[in-house]
């Protein structure tokens, strides 16, 4: 469970950093039609982020099959975020950038690898992460 813990903290920071980096990188780079798409994209990984260490520290003395089901649960739940926050954004903001806005959602993906690999280059190749 620890290590879950820190896998969210890390994973919290990673998504911090890229955030505020792309959006200056956006900045600088006068794209700011943009920005918007981003920051909500990497906004749903945060809340997502959020929902799941709740559910982990809701579940924690649990047994390990309800925390497995938990987490399994949680892609319903990034799945569910993910279609409100589409919804949200079509209906609150006059030309949304998507594509911005998948990028943001899609940011997860790889700093996801890059925190298992770290992990892994750790505590050894055949770790449950």
């Amino acid at each position: 469970m620890a290590d879950f813990v820190e896998f969210l903290k890390r994973m919290a920071a990673y998504l911090f950093f890229t955030t505020i980096s792309i959006m200056l990188l956006l900045e600088v780079l006068d794209l700011e039609r943009y920005i918007l798409g981003w920051l909500w994209g990497c906004g749903i990984n945060f809340l997502y982020l959020f929902i799941l260490g709740l559910w982990i520290y809701r579940v924690r003395h649990k047994d390990i099959r309800v925390i497995e089901k938990a987490t399994k649960a949680g892609s319903a739940v990034r799945l569910t975020l993910v279609a409100v926050g589409t919804i949200l954004a079509a209906f609150l903001f006059e030309n949304f950038p998507f594509v911005a806005y998948m990028i943001g959602l899609l940011a997860w993906r790889p700093l996801s690898i890059i925190e298992r690999i770290r992990y892994n280059m750790q505590n050894g190749w055949n770790s449950l992460i």
